[in-house]
């Protein structure tokens, strides 16, 4: 079966810390991680795994194309991704010494 998905790559910038920074509170993180994420890219990898002939469509910026190599990595045509000017959407996730989580993320801006 062929899949098209159209759905978003994104960097997923992961920091841990000892708790949540909290309102006006100022953290250093113990570890940084950076990953290919985005809904859109997790789902294309989890349909290939399971068998699927996966084309994935989307849009990443000129600090993205770790993204599409993973892509690849997985089996996943990526003739549809478009590489803009500007940076690749991105989510800043802190992560605290429980494994709770809080993230953001802002998507992809083309340059001006």
């Amino acid at each position: 079966m062929k899949i098209l998905n159209f759905g978003s790559l994104n960097i997923d910038r992961v920091y841990k810390l000892p708790h949540l920074v909290e309102n006006g509170e100022t953290l250093s993180s113990s570890s940084f991680q950076k990953y290919a994420g985005g809904k859109g890219l997790n789902q294309s990898i989890a349909l290939s795994r399971a068998g699927s002939n996966v084309y994935h469509a989307g849009k990443i910026g000129e600090d993205g194309d770790f993204l599409i190599q993973s892509l690849v990595s997985d089996n996943i045509n990526v003739d549809a991704i478009n590489k803009t000017k500007g940076i690749t959407g991105h989510a800043i996730i802190q992560v605290d010494a429980k494994g709770n989580n809080s993230i953001f993320y802002m998507e992809e801006r083309i340059r001006q």
